[in-house]
């Protein structure tokens, strides 16, 4: 991959409310693979985070014409997800990180990691047969929410929650298929540090640097002309 691959796009208001929306509605469902436990607010900005990034890129796929479908993935809040989205026909999953805003750059962001996390028997690594393709995208700047009131009710809503930052740009960088990735991944111990990650990792993945990849933008290239014939 070459860092003039990387798709670089702005994440708006509307992508946030999104992000936002499905959160609040999926907190008490959501695993805590992280174990915050009782921090709502940190739960809610971690699948908020997800969600947003998802809109972003929808929202470039419609703007594109790019054939995808994102209903099918959209399991109720209270069920897991099939899957995140199809694109071209292939159905991807979305994995994003937040990096430092000195790493934000597309020459630096050849040196992160792509991660799948392979914490326990059942994570995302072992379950990556339900895919075809992984598609990772690094955001720069963090999302940070209050919750008004520190003793709220289980069930939030909107009222409940300010927004105080959000993160403001969305690089789609990376999109191997799956067979690409066991042949290029290796096991990331917890606790390795990373331009993502420069305090460590806080659970072990499977991964590589993400420089190695097929880049996004040649996934595109490829299934578009393929489609076309």
């Amino acid at each position: 991959m070459r860092a003039e691959e990387m798709v670089c796009l702005a994440i708006l208001p509307r992508d946030v409310e999104a992000g936002l929306r499905y959160a609040l509605q999926s907190l008490n469902y959501t695993f805590d693979r992280m174990g915050y436990r009782d921090d709502a607010a940190r739960r809610l900005e971690k699948i908020a985070l997800g969600k947003t990034c998802e809109a972003t890129l929808i929202r470039f796929l419609r703007q594109h014409a790019i054939p995808h479908l994102s209903s099918e993935g959209a399991t109720p809040h209270t069920d897991p997800d099939r899957f995140d989205l199809r694109v071209l026909n292939e159905v991807v999953d979305l994995k994003t990180f937040g990096v430092p805003d000195q790493v934000a750059r597309p020459d630096r962001l050849l040196h992160c990691l792509a991660l799948v996390p392979n914490h326990h028997r059942q994570d995302q690594w072992r379950r990556r047969q339900r895919y075809e393709r992984f598609l990772f995208g690094f955001f720069k700047g963090k999302m940070r929410l209050q919750l008004k009131n520190a003793n709220a009710k289980k069930e939030l809503s909107h009222e409940d929650v300010e927004i105080t930052a959000v993160p403001a740009i969305l690089y789609l960088v990376a999109a191997p298929t799956i067979a690409e990735c066991e042949k290029q991944f290796h096991f990331v111990r917890h606790g390795t540090v990373c331009p993502q990650y420069p305090k460590g990792t806080r659970i072990d993945n499977m991964g590589c640097r993400i420089g190695e990849l097929t880049s996004f933008q040649v996934f595109l290239n490829k299934m578009e002309k393929f489609q076309r014939r």
